[in-house]
């Protein structure tokens, strides 16, 4: 046999010359070992997978919870956060009813005091009369005109400032500086809302009839002398209107924003006057007013605006409506005119005053179409602040009417109206 072939034969034998049955086992062995560290290998990625696995869930269920625990603290702090703004809302709707109140009950008071006042004034006018054997005529509506000037502007008036003093302030008006045309637009729309607010108490009139004569204020001061009617209607009258209804009621409430001031003053303004043939213009113009004031913080533009108002609408057209009546006057208009120039001017005043009358008409349409244009040519110029304490949305009638002191001057107001509807 060849001893290549041999070779490995005797290679597989042992030193004794007897086959090699370790290595045969060994070599026997190695699949299962092989199989064995496979099975481990798996059991231990198996293993290592499971922990992964539990890991990714505890790490899931515990950011879960996290979210959970963020999103139920952050749910906690906006309700919270709501709950308390609604106590703030409540507490500030609270605070500004009580204010309303306290601003009412001194308007209440202020229109009550003169209302004793006239009474005690006509009381001590008629012991006065049967002491002296004076005849007075409480019907001369010179006499109305001055004991209710008495009552309202020596008596209530100086009350009421001082009951307005007990009211803190709240908020200041702005400071902005109008120009001499500005002032001027203003005027004209003073005279355009006096037309307009006429018109709409005639047609109030027309659809309402009143249940007596239809006595206008107006047509009371017809026999009035004209300088009385210039002390009460030009001077008196607008310098305590204003600093009632527009400086000491704005102070109070300007922090409440620019159009609940504005809304306010105009209105508690309007139905002061008792009665529609007035209500009207006297809200348009209480507003407008308001606005001027509540930008300016000067009391003297609304004054002064208002005894031009008052100058024209109030003096100037009742004696116009004197010389159209051939109502002769003493010391009215036409009797000084008459010693100025030495002539008797009876037959052409009635004519003179109607073709005055007729351009003090067409002046006020003029005036109530260019108000209007510059309305809305100016109307990005009309701002209202917010103010430093807004009143609630949804909560600003219950705070401003519903409450004692503005309910009562709201009942004597109705009461007013429901007496000039009789007269």
């Amino acid at each position: 046999m060849d001893e290549r072939f041999e070779q490995p034969e005797r290679e597989s034998r042992g030193a004794s010359g007897q086959p090699d049955t370790t290595s045969r086992s060994e070599s026997g062995r190695a699949p299962e070992r092989e199989r064995l560290l496979r099975e481990t290998q798996m059991e231990i990625d198996r293993m290592k997978a499971a922990a992964m696995e539990e890991i990714k869930s505890s790490t899931a269920a515990y950011i879960q919870m996290q979210v959970q625990q963020a999103c139920a603290m952050a749910e906690a702090q906006t309700r919270a956060r709501i709950f308390m703004e609604e106590q703030e809302k409540t507490a500030r709707s609270k605070e500004q009813s009580r204010q309303f109140s306290r601003l009412g009950l001194v308007l209440f008071a202020f229109m009550g005091v003169a209302f004793a006042a006239q009474l005690v004034l006509i009381v001590i006018t008629m012991l006065v009369g049967l002491v002296g054997g004076l005849d007075v005529d409480f019907e001369n509506q010179t006499v109305q005109i001055v004991i209710s000037a008495i009552s309202m502007y020596g008596v209530a008036f100086p009350v009421a400032a001082l009951l307005m003093r007990l009211i803190p302030k709240q908020g200041r008006p702005g400071g902005e500086s109008w120009s001499a045309m500005k002032l001027t637009a203003c005027f004209v729309i003073c005279i355009g809302i006096g037309f307009v607010g006429i018109l709409l108490s005639q047609f109030v009139d027309a659809l309402f009839p009143a249940g007596g004569d239809g006595v206008q204020p107006e047509d009371m001061m017809t026999g009035v002398g004209m300088l009385l009617n210039i002390a009460m209607v030009v001077f008196a009258a607008p310098i305590v209107e204003e600093l009632l209804y527009r400086k000491m009621l704005i102070d109070r409430i300007a922090a409440y924003g620019d159009g609940v001031s504005v809304v306010v003053s105009g209105l508690l303004f309007g139905l002061a006057h008792g009665n529609f043939s007035q209500f009207f213009y006297a809200f348009g113009l209480g507003a407008l007013f308001a606005y001027v004031y509540i930008k300016t913080g000067h009391i003297g533009y609304t004054i002064g605006c208002h005894m031009f108002f008052n100058l024209i609408g109030g003096v100037f057209t009742v004696e116009l409506n004197k010389g159209l009546m051939e109502v002769r006057d003493p010391a009215g208009m036409v009797a000084r005119l008459e010693q100025i120039f030495g002539v008797d001017l009876g037959p052409v005043v009635p004519l003179v005053c109607n073709a005055l009358l007729t351009l003090y008409l067409v002046m006020s349409v003029v005036c109530a179409v260019g108000g209007l244009v510059i309305l809305i040519s100016r109307r990005k110029e009309i701002v209202f602040r917010p103010g430093e304490k807004p009143m609630v949305w949804g909560r600003r009638f219950s705070a401003v009417v519903l409450n004692p002191g503005v309910i009562l001057y709201l009942l004597l107001c109705a009461g007013l109206f429901w007496m000039s509807s009789l007269a």
